[in-house]
């Protein structure tokens, strides 16, 4: 005997609900393990190279850059400041920060990711799937 075709296609939506489900959990210990390997950068932040000079010579420096004061200052710990000053390249502190930022853009773009899996399943499970195309509105309209 035949599947009624509404049958089959609860059944597909609810496998397909429970396939993007079981993503989301993978994505969701993909995350918890970056979290795991080590300290993570503040949101919107980046390593950014500046120059200093100094007796006709450039020097190369590094620096973590926030978009708003994060950071405690050098000289007053209650102050804050959108930079933190790494020193040269390869050094520990500017190694560290690089490991800290790249931790924070593999976290925010599996976010991404995950809220675009987020809406698909709701889409799926609460029929978003199926909404009219606004084009045919326009179909047999004459064009003045």
């Amino acid at each position: 005997m035949p599947q009624n075709n509404s049958k089959k296609t609860n059944q597909e939506a609810s496998l397909r609900a429970k396939q993007i489900k079981a993503y989301i959990r993978k994505l969701k210990r993909k995350i918890q393990k970056i979290y795991s390997e080590g300290e993570v950068a503040p949101p919107h932040c980046h390593v950014i190279r500046y120059q200093t000079k100094k007796n006709d010579k450039i020097y190369w420096y590094y620096k973590l850059q926030a978009v708003e004061p994060l950071f405690p200052t050098a000289t007053d710990k209650n102050k804050k400041s959108k930079y933190l000053y790494l020193g040269k390249a390869g050094s520990e502190a500017h190694l560290d920060a690089v490991d800290k930022v790249t931790r924070r853009g593999l976290i925010d773009e599996l976010e991404r990711v995950l809220n675009s899996l987020e809406e698909s399943y709701l889409d799926v499970c609460f029929g978003g799937e199926t909404e009219p195309d606004p084009s045919s509105e326009t179909k047999g309209l004459k064009e003045e």
